[in-house]
């Protein structure tokens, strides 16, 4: 009969754990290629601490990762894969097990997750453990390569501010509740080559836009400004500053955004999230 076991995730190299969460997401909906560079920034940005991450062992031998983001009174599950020859043997039950008792000595209020609404089973698995549903995240795309930049209006009041800015910016004016990817504090650990802009009270937040698809991790409209269709127009002038690019939308969202992506023609996504929170 096999043992299962947990290791702190600092006692092992950075390499080592990109290339465990490379094999723990294998045959997943959505396979990834986790390098070293890739990981780091994930700790930088997501605020993953390694000491209270989690390797899960079977038979003294890595068949899982778990990743756990820590702010203040709260944590995130930002991650958790089992590599395939291990799937279906009660390892992912189990640590999950782990992780809420650890979640709760550790005097935590609340425990964060999103998970993908497709991914049926691992929505079951949180419900067992007392996640409730707080919203569904959706994600959008739009290849403006087939769109003529003559056609599209390069606003001049289009303007590049700091990231920080934008950070502080959502902190004050975002929704309490805030998926932590779209989060101020989240924002705020961005750097170039990403970018921030803002078109008066409308605010965004881009991938480097030197490249061919560009990710949208970030869209604010100050509730108190007097002016609709901002979040519109400001993602028109980007657009139009930087034409030819596939935009993506990470499925972080809130469904209730989805008004800023489609009136300006994205396509919405396949996959979507639910945002989950377990109470302590």
């Amino acid at each position: 009969m096999s043992s299962l076991s947990i290791k702190p995730a600092n006692e092992f190299t950075i390499s080592q754990l990109a290339e465990l969460m490379t094999r723990s997401f294998e045959g997943y909906f959505v396979p990834v290629n986790i390098t070293g560079i890739i990981l780091l920034a994930m700790l930088r940005r997501d605020g993953i601490d390694l000491a209270s991450s989690r390797v899960i062992m079977k038979d003294d031998q890595p068949c899982g990762l778990a990743l756990i983001a820590r702010r203040g009174w709260a944590s995130r599950l930002a991650a958790m894969g089992i590599v395939s020859t291990a799937r279906n043997g009660g390892a992912g039950t189990w640590a999950m097990r782990q992780l809420i008792e650890e979640a709760g000595s550790r005097g935590e209020k609340e425990m964060l997750l999103e998970v993908i609404e497709q991914n049926t089973a691992a929505v079951k698995l949180y419900e067992k453990f007392g996640f409730s549903k707080i919203r569904r995240l959706v994600g959008y795309r739009l290849d403006t390569s087939q769109i003529d930049p003559a056609a599209v209006h390069q606003d001049q009041e289009l303007q590049e501010i700091d990231i920080r800015e934008l950070a502080r910016v959502v902190s004050y004016h975002g929704l309490e509740d805030l998926p932590w990817q779209l989060s101020g504090t989240t924002i705020a650990h961005h750097t170039p080559p990403s970018r921030a802009f803002c078109l008066k009270d409308a605010y965004c937040l881009i991938s480097n836009p030197e490249t061919t698809d560009v990710a949208i991790s970030s869209v604010l409209v100050k509730a108190r400004s007097g002016e609709a269709g901002l979040s519109g127009a400001l993602m028109r002038a980007l657009f139009a500053r930087f034409p030819n690019k596939v935009w993506h939308v990470s499925p972080v969202f809130p469904e209730e955004m989805s008004i800023i992506f489609e009136q300006v023609g994205m396509t919405r996504e396949t996959l979507s999230q639910w945002q989950m929170s377990l109470k302590f």
